[in-house]
């Protein structure tokens, strides 16, 4: 088994000017569909675009992982930042799939990730009843493992899990520790936080290496330093009625300084907090969570102006973090579990879906099976599982395009 050598990018220079996002139609550009039956439901669990932007990544319940690649006639876009209103919507294929394991807990992409150098394109992902594993983003195969054990000494499953900002540390956390593992030396060689509450997602900012932001089944949001093990958080932060499901820093447009954005399950409020002072949250912006599932939410990267978030309703919730403005628009016919900027094009990923009580007891099940001939997982119910991609700059928009917002 093997890790993955350190090969930096440099910056985007290509990425879209400032203020040309959402101010016109999203236009649709691809999507990918996934059937459920009462025996398997097959929703989404949220995207990532890879760091390349050349790729994006999406579990799927009792699917697997599936990585999908940016339709080829969009390279075009790179240069030129527009799109045509009259094209033709691409029918996204798998590009690499990774069978269904456990339940995938967290994912995270290589942060090197680079197309042209296949020994950076791989991820990482935590499953029930697994170690943190890592897979080639070329081939689905399994590149190594990182092993975390408890105190009996049984392998444990990490429920969140990140690369450092530099690729050379694995971060996961688990119900009573965060352990770090050298990316380069698989295994179980690694070293341990102990913690009071499990953690359930990271967070960290690119200006600081030894520090990490966790957020735990408890509501609560803990820093820790890398370097003082035993110190216990250097700060907590409360204000979320449900345990945390995901967390974002970033550096918000006409500031030098970060901002933390929090969310959880069950919980209808995204919190902002200013990293300088942190005693209660700056801004609360809303959006409909009415289940445990991870509902993910995302900072533009070129043009930090902007929030989105997906809405259990279906909704995609859009900020305007400058002008304190927001829209909702009805994207998805049903949860609308993810939401990722590209990183360099005005391109967005969603994703849709979540678990159904199906209101059929298995008598009905098979009688219909028998009526129709078809197996008990060939019945489809009528959910939509959904990845889209969304052009969210400018376009050449005709007369015929309706506008959404």
């Amino acid at each position: 088994n093997t890790a993955i050598m350190h090969i930096g990018l440099t910056e985007n220079e290509n990425a879209p000017e400032v203020n040309e996002l959402f101010q016109t139609a999203l236009l649709e550009l691809g999507r990918r569909l996934w059937s459920s039956s009462p025996e398997k439901q097959h929703y989404t669990k949220g995207c990532l675009w890879s760091p390349d932007g050349t790729c994006i990544l999406t579990p799927v319940h009792l699917d697997g992982m599936h990585v999908i690649e940016l339709p080829r006639d969009l390279y075009t876009a790179f240069s030129t930042k527009t799109v045509s209103a009259n094209r033709e919507l691409s029918k996204l294929e798998t590009a690499v799939h990774v069978k269904e394991g456990g339940t995938v807990y967290d994912y995270a992409w290589y942060p090197f990730m680079n197309s042209n150098a296949p020994e950076t394109c791989c991820w990482l992902a935590s499953r029930q009843h697994e170690p943190i594993h890592m897979w080639d983003a070329f081939n689905a195969e399994l590149r190594c493992t990182y092993r975390g054990y408890d105190n009996v000494d049984e392998v444990e499953s990490a429920i969140a899990v990140t690369f450092s900002n530099d690729g050379e540390k694995v971060y996961g956390g688990y119900k009573k520790s965060i352990k770090i593992f050298d990316t380069n030396v698989p295994g179980r060689d690694s070293s341990s936080i102990s913690v009071k509450q499990a953690i359930s997602c990271f967070a960290l900012t690119t200006d600081n290496d030894r520090t990490v932001t966790t957020g735990s089944w408890n509501g609560y949001i803990n820093h820790f330093d890398l370097r003082a093990p035993k110190l216990g958080p250097l700060f907590t932060l409360g204000g979320h009625t449900g345990g945390i499901t995901w967390l974002r820093y970033a550096v918000l447009a006409n500031s030098d300084n970060w901002s933390l954005f929090s969310g959880a399950r069950k919980d209808n409020k995204i919190l902002e907090w200013d990293m300088r002072n942190y005693s209660s949250p700056v801004r609360e912006f809303t959006r409909n969570v009415a289940t445990n599932q991870r509902i993910y939410f995302d900072v533009c990267p070129y043009d930090e102006r902007w929030l989105v978030s997906g809405d259990t309703s279906g909704f995609l919730c859009i900020w305007d973090l400058e002008n304190n403005v927001e829209e909702k628009l009805p994207l998805h016919g049903d949860c609308c579990n993810g939401a990722n900027f590209h990183p360099s094009l005005p391109i967005l990923a969603t994703t849709s879906g979540q678990h159904h009580f199906v209101d059929m007891t298995e008598d009905e099940i098979a009688a219909k099976c028998i009526n129709t001939d078809l197996n008990a997982e060939d019945i489809t119910i009528d959910y939509e599982n959904a990845l889209m991609l969304w052009w969210i700059g400018k376009n050449n928009v005709d007369d015929n395009v309706s506008d959404l917002a």
